[in-house]
């Protein structure tokens, strides 16, 4: 009983961890949508997306490292 109650909370923990990640991804990819259309400043970008300014620039210079 106490092991199915712990492994009910890991996979609970799981999922919360995955739910975190997958919305930290999304707000990453409408960024960096943003930055390609180049009609947005950073303050809008960081506003809309709730990410900083700092997120942003790093995002930034990784689109261009790729390019």
């Amino acid at each position: 009983m106490l092991l199915e109650a712990r492994l009910l909370d890991e996979r609970r923990e799981g999922k919360a961890e995955g739910r975190v990640e997958g919305k930290a991804e999304e707000k990453n990819t409408i960024a960096k949508l943003m930055l390609a259309k180049g009609c947005y400043s950073l303050q809008e970008i960081s506003e809309l997306t709730k990410l900083s300014i700092n997120d942003i620039e790093k995002l930034e210079k990784e689109m261009h490292a790729t390019e």
